[in-house]
């Protein structure tokens, strides 16, 4: 890949007149399917791995990316058809190229320690899960504390009658105490969500009750379906098999709909919304929702991604069997190697110790 480097002085006059025109397209930076074409993203590449320091694993994703890019720019032009057995743009040769750097990036990842940077944010699943649980103690306290009319903020100037948890006087202003419980009662259910349901964020912010949000009544659970245009991978996988809440949480998303969700002022039908605004959740909110949760009492800036990582690391080193954890893969939305690949952040170390321990065990025996 450095050795490439050297072929970019050729493109400066090329890029002088590009600029030259005032704007730049995709044809501009890739004008051609050749695999020289591939010279621009190999030099963001190695300014990425100098300059930032990135690790393999960031390397690789970014390649992932700048992949399914040139399939945009070329899906005119590739005539390969996968149904004869022929590989997707098998006859894009820039495509090829960063198949190639992509394949690279993955080996060495694979054998790479995770970065400094997120030791910083890495949290055990034991650990998470016990964010989860103070989240929920704080909750229960501060909603048992209300109820028995012991809370009083700056601000809140009177009390709302209540018949079961429903709200009985429809023209009441929510006071601050409302808003907080509420706000702390749905950041408990997002953390809480991705413990049951390890999934993309984007899962939980776009549900809504009655269409992707789902109580099945013969389990006492609530579950998320997802057809193939709600989901990153539903192009390959189709729809998805229900995604099952524990029932634990049952009662908890009852009382949320039931008597706080309201309090937050929802100006759409999405289950979670911002306390600012009542609009659906951003990308952005929900990754500072979960950063600030877990900074809080771990002292770790956890995000959503590395959630979906930690579990797979945690169930891979555990005694999960194959077939558990290929069915883990399908119920993620992943392929069986996307979950050793990418998703797997055990050491080395970690990953051997099985064979150590089982050579361990064969030599007792052979001794005895």
């Amino acid at each position: 890949l450095a050795s490439r480097s050297e072929d970019s002085r050729h493109s400066s006059e090329d890029s002088k007149c590009v600029t030259s025109k005032g704007s730049i397209s995709i044809r501009d930076i890739i004008p051609n399917k050749e695999a020289t074409a591939a010279q621009p993203i190999i030099n963001f590449i190695l300014w990425l791995r100098h300059t930032r320091q990135i690790s393999d694993s960031y390397e690789a994703n970014m390649l992932r990316g700048l992949t399914k890019m040139l399939k945009y720019r070329f899906r005119d032009e590739s005539k390969a058809d996968p149904s004869y057995g022929e590989k997707s743009f098998g006859d894009i040769p820039v495509v090829r190229e960063l198949r190639k750097l992509h394949r690279d990036a993955n080996r060495r990842q694979i054998l790479s320690p995770r970065s400094s940077e997120e030791d910083r944010k890495w949290l055990d699943w034991e650990e998470y899960l016990n964010v989860v649980t103070l989240l929920k103690r704080d909750l229960e306290k501060e909603i048992s504390k209300f109820d028995l009319g012991d809370v009083k903020s700056k601000g809140d100037k009177k009390k709302y009658k209540k018949t079961g948890d429903r709200v009985d006087d429809a023209t009441v202003s929510y006071t601050p105490t409302h808003r907080r419980i509420s706000t702390k009662f749905q950041a408990y259910l997002i953390l809480a969500f991705f413990s049951c349901v390890p999934d993309r964020q984007r899962t939980f912010r776009e549900l809504k009750v009655g269409r992707s949000f789902i109580r099945d009544e013969r389990i006492n659970c609530w579950t998320i379906k997802h057809g193939p245009d709600d989901y990153k991978t539903g192009k390959t996988y189709g729809d998805r098999p229900p995604l099952v809440l524990a029932p634990e949480l049952t009662p908890a998303i009852n009382d949320f709909l039931g008597r706080w969700r309201q309090c937050l002022l929802p100006s759409g039908e999405h289950f979670f919304v911002q306390p600012r605004t009542g609009k659906a959740f951003t990308q952005d909110s929900v990754y500072s929702l979960v950063a600030r949760s877990c900074y809080k009492h771990t002292g770790k800036k956890t995000n959503p991604h590395l959630l979906r990582d930690m579990i797979v690391t945690h169930v891979r080193d555990s005694n999960a069997s194959e077939k558990e954890l290929e069915a883990l893969a399908l119920y993620m939305g992943h392929s069986i190697s996307m979950q050793r690949s990418s998703y797997d952040r055990r050491t080395m170390e970690q990953k051997v110790a099985p064979a150590v321990e089982l050579l361990r065990n064969v030599n007792t025996v052979d001794k005895h």
